[in-house]
Order: C-alpha cells, then structure tokens, then sequence
C-alpha cells in the first residue's frame, strides 16, 4: 500500500481516469481503481468523497489540461488549432471522458462551471488576438471557431473502430494533423 498522500492521491487520480475513460461514471467500479491505484477503498473515500466526486475531479482535471493546450501562445488559429489536436492525440482518453460525461448525463456540469468558464476565457481571450490577423477573413465569433476547432481536433477519435472498419479514412496522425491544419486556414482565410 502507498503511503505518501501526494503520491496517493496521484495514484487514485491516474487510475480513476483509466477506468472512467473506460467504462464511464456508471460502469467503473471504486474497488478496481483502488486496487489500480494500489490504495484501499477507505483511502479513496477519504482523498474523494464519493464516486461521482472523484469523476468530477477527473473530468476537471482533463478540461484544465485542454485548457493549457489552448492557452499556449499561438502565432495564428492554425498553430491554436494544432496545439488542440497535439494535445487531443497524446490524450486519447479525454475525448472519452468528455463523451462519457455528456452520454451518461450524470455529471454534475455544475461543478465543472468554474474549471470550463477558465479554459473558455483562455482559448477565447487568444482566438480574439488571433482573430485580428489580416488574413482572417470570417466574421464568427471566437466561440464558433473554438467549437469548429475543437470538432476537427477531435475528429477522428469520435469514428468508432478505426482501421478496416474505415478503409478510406486516414489513419496516420502526421497527416491528420496536416488535414487539421489546412481545414482551418480553409475555414478562417480567403
């Protein structure tokens, strides 16, 4: 068993968003997380409170990791657009989540309010810097372009069972990338 609480907590955190990501809020079991996390239910309790606490922190925790993503200094909307799609390819799992979340309806948004309204501020306070380029030429509103972006970012992880199942779908993530890049600067320049 673990005995330093950081470490613990950590341990708890990785492994819950292991199994939410999974399984989701009704389909993860706590013994499982604990044994993952190498922890007791008791000390998942205590660091979390309940099941749906511990989502809470997870999912919050994934939309301010998004929300570095986002917030990283860009030079144009593509480059913005980039760093989402870096970030959503290294963390396959937050997609997950996030569609976990919304499908299960059992999340308490509520509680999220606080940790999306800082994420939306930042993406948004530097799409409306990156909006003032003279090469952009669309009218929509920063809000509209974070939507687009986070759509096309996260593209290919909403196709379920890629490969055979999508044969002409491209599968390589440089050239997704690629695609990512040119939708963008397609959709925001003349």
């Amino acid at each position: 068993m673990r005995t330093d609480a950081a470490e613990t907590r950590r341990a708890i955190l990785e492994a819950a968003t292991a199994e939410f990501s999974r399984h989701g809020l009704a389909g993860s079991r706590v013994d499982r997380i604990a044994a993952e996390a190498g922890c007791s239910k008791e000390r998942l309790y205590a660091n979390f409170g309940d099941k749906r606490s511990l989502f809470t922190t997870v999912l919050n925790g994934t939309f301010e990791t998004m929300g570095d993503a986002a917030s990283r200094p860009a030079v144009s909307i593509e480059e913005f657009a980039l760093a989402v799609f870096d970030h959503m390819q290294a963390h396959p799992d937050h997609s997950r989540l996030i569609a976990w979340a919304r499908l299960e309806g059992e999340h308490d948004w509520e509680a999220s309010v606080p940790t999306l309204r800082a994420v939306q501020d930042a993406a948004l306070s530097q799409l409306d810097r990156l909006r003032d380029d003279p090469a952009v030429t669309v009218s929509w509103s920063s809000d509209d372009i974070f939507a687009l972006v986070m759509s096309l970012a996260r593209a290919w992880q909403n196709l379920p069972g890629l490969g055979e199942a999508h044969p002409g779908v491209v599968l390589d993530p440089a050239l997704q990338r690629e695609i990512v890049r040119e939708a963008v600067r397609r959709l925001t320049t003349a």
